[in-house]
């Protein structure tokens, strides 16, 4: 495939990526920094161990902070208003994603840039 062909390809997938981002951002009313985070959590959250069985692990400010480099405090503002609008849930533990179907969306689609890449 020619460069051309996969930047032009490349470039479909990150509209269509762009698309899905707004339409979660206008449905929820968030800003696409907290797109991203409610994204970078299932990141954190959903992993798996040997023999196919999978889990949920809730991830704290601290690691959340870490993996994305962003500020302590603005990751706690923007995550207690990802929860004010239902898409994650606090636990004694940390923070995991609540509204599973926006979050596989975002996950699908960039397993499609991703293998296309």
């Amino acid at each position: 495939m020619s460069e051309r062909n996969e930047l032009a390809n490349l470039a479909r997938y990150a509209a269509k990526m762009f698309k899905l981002m707004s339409s979660l951002r206008g449905r929820h009313g968030i800003d696409f920094d907290e797109v991203l985070i409610f994204f970078a959590l299932g990141r954190l959250n959903f992993d798996h161990i040997p023999g196919n069985l999978m889990f949920v692990k809730p991830a704290n400010i601290v690691s959340l902070s870490d993996f994305m480099e962003i500020p302590r405090e603005t990751l706690r503002r923007k995550l207690l208003r990802l929860e004010e609008k239902e898409l994650v849930q606090r636990t004694s533990y940390g923070f995991v994603v609540k509204d599973l179907a926006s979050w596989k969306r975002l996950a699908e689609l960039s397993q499609l840039v991703e293998a296309d890449a």
